[in-house]
Order: structure tokens, then sequence, then C-alpha cells
């Protein structure tokens, strides 16, 4: 492996570059952050993870958290979903960024969730 593809992988598993939700199911971390969810270039969804970003990931990609409708609107379009995110250092600030870009950016998804308001 050379330096190209280490430096390559340190700016994908750092979310830098958007990656497709597949990928990130490999090369997320395993810390706690927010992430951003594109589908067909779209900003649809923002979310926290606070037990870690790849367990995040694995849940949509695999369908485990189906139960409410912005998780099945990951699964069902997962394929099409592409992925960045931010590695924070606590719950609170956590929920606070998460908070500030459902505000701020008012993804489709996060409307569906109840997030209108907030």
């Amino acid at each position: 492996m050379g330096i190209f593809d280490i430096l390559g992988n340190l700016v994908k598993s750092s979310g830098v570059v958007a990656v497709s939700l597949l990928e990130a199911t490999k090369v997320a971390p395993n810390s706690m952050g927010c992430y951003k969810l594109f589908c067909n270039g779209n900003l649809v969804y923002v979310g926290k993870a606070e037990d870690g970003l790849r367990k995040r990931f694995v849940q949509y990609y695999n369908g485990t958290t189906n139960h409410y409708t912005s998780a099945r609107n990951i699964f069902e379009n997962r394929d099409s979903i592409v992925v960045r995110w931010v590695v924070l250092q606590s719950r609170e600030e956590c929920r606070r960024v998460e908070a500030q870009w459902i505000r701020d950016l008012s993804p489709e998804w996060n409307k569906q969730s109840g997030w209108e308001g907030y």
C-alpha cells in the first residue's frame, strides 16, 4: 500500500469526502458524530450517532432501524445514498450539531421524523 492509498483511506474515514452508504459501513470510524445523507445529490437527512458512526450506517444499510419513516426511506434508497460525517467528542456536542443542522438545513426526511419547528 502506497502513501496515496493511506492518505485516501484516511480522508475517507474522516468523512472529508462523501462515500456511498455501503462504503461508510466499512470505513467510517466507531467514534460518535453527526452525519449528512444525500440521495441523488440532494441533502435528505441529518442525524447523530452517539454509539458510533459505523454502527449507525450498518443499521441503516441492513434495515435494522426500519421502525421509523426516515430509516425506511434510507433503507429503500440505500444504494443511492452518499454519506458525509464529522467526528465529535461528546453526546451534548452531537445533539447540538444535529439540532443546528436540522434547523439550518431542513432536510426533507427529518421533517417526516417530527423535527419541524425544532
